[in-house]
């Protein structure tokens, strides 16, 4: 414990202890903030006889007061009278959270407030919900696309592309009549062979060239342009169709921004319980042998969550290969397998 001096506090060195005290960012302030806090408006004080003393007396005024608590072990010992190491500055009771009212819901909706009372919603199904159960009462008999449907809702065009595969849309729950929507997709290119494996690929010119040598194989599946950035789109218009693939392939540039989009397209496809999106071993492979690198110069710094799914992605030795060349901020473009170097292969060749 410390030792009580018989002094009176002074009004202004206290006050400077406590502001110091006060503004400091955390709730533990050590005891340099308050001798410096002190010395500011003493500055030949602590040079005097009785400095501590004077310090102390300060320290446990507030501490009387209830502005702050004080160790009982953790003492400066260094000097006569011991100082506490740091005070501790109370923080302030956190007010009680309300707890939001249940919503009233919808009579479509009565499946979801029997979710919501057994407390089987997430936040995030919560907030949908909550949004479409106050839009219901606002529906117009109009039915729109799904995007416009899902911005007048949610204010986000794409929000209801990420949820209308969740487990919430089913019969007897949201369905897209309800919502008076339909699905809006861009028209899938594609060269369809038969009911085989298909191909998605990147670029609109490696998709032709691939289609054409597809054709003169007799090659059974389909070549889909998976239109870059638009694959997902285009995933999910293949999605409402009933036909499914055997294997579902990938091909796209060698770069940062090829494998962004093919592992969006990979989660994608997950989403929408298509095959698991795989590699075209063959033709990624024939990229990298046959392509010349050169900078990637809309990659400023590679980028270590899509080099570490790349690498995993691929298989070895190509992943290793296509690793060290995105660290080093170099790329090759999938137009290297153009309409030459794909009458050399077979459809073998590919995969």
């Amino acid at each position: 414990m410390f030792q009580r001096y018989a002094m009176n506090p002074e009004p202004v060195l206290t006050q400077a202890i406590w502001n110091a005290i006060e503004t400091h960012p955390t709730s533990k302030v050590p005891l340099p903030v308050l001798q410096r806090a002190a010395a500011a408006v003493d500055n030949t004080g602590a040079a005097s006889v009785g400095w501590r003393s004077r310090v102390l007396t300060a320290i446990e005024h507030l501490a009387a007061d209830g502005h702050v608590t004080l160790p009982k072990t953790r003492i400066d010992s260094s000097g006569n009278p011991p100082l506490p190491l740091y005070v501790t500055r109370p923080t302030a009771p956190r007010a009680p959270r309300s707890r939001t009212p249940p919503p009233v819901w919808h009579a479509d909706l009565a499946w979801a407030a029997a979710l919501f009372d057994q407390g089987q919603l997430t936040q995030a199904d919560q907030r949908l919900l909550t949004a479409i159960n106050s839009w219901l009462s606002k529906r117009r008999d109009v039915s729109v696309p799904l995007r416009e449907r899902s911005l007048e809702i949610f204010g986000d065009e794409k929000l209801l592309e990420t949820r209308i595969t969740g487990p919430l849309f089913a019969p007897g729950r949201l369905t897209l009549d309800l919502l008076q929507t339909y699905l809006c997709w861009p028209p899938v290119e594609r060269l369809d062979c038969g009911p085989g494996d298909w191909i998605m690929v990147e670029n609109y010119t490696t998709y032709h060239s691939l289609a054409q040598r597809a054709r003169q194989l007799g090659f059974d599946g389909q070549i889909i342009w998976g239109s870059g950035n638009g694959v997902t789109t285009r995933l999910a218009a293949l999605a409402a169709e009933p036909a499914r693939p055997p294997r579902l392939y990938y091909f796209g540039d060698i770069d940062a921004g090829g494998f962004r989009i093919a592992r969006s397209a990979a989660a994608r496809a997950e989403t929408l319980n298509m095959p698991k999106l795989t590699a075209a071993q063959g033709l990624y492979t024939l990229t990298h042998t046959h392509g010349a690198p050169r900078a990637d110069t809309n990659s400023r710094n590679p980028d270590q969550t899509v080099l570490a799914w790349a690498r995993e992605w691929l298989a070895e030795p190509l992943a290793s290969a296509v690793a060290e060349l995105l660290a080093t901020r170099q790329r090759i473009v999938q137009e290297t397998v153009g309409t030459e170097l794909l009458a050399t292969t077979t459809v073998a060749e590919w995969f």
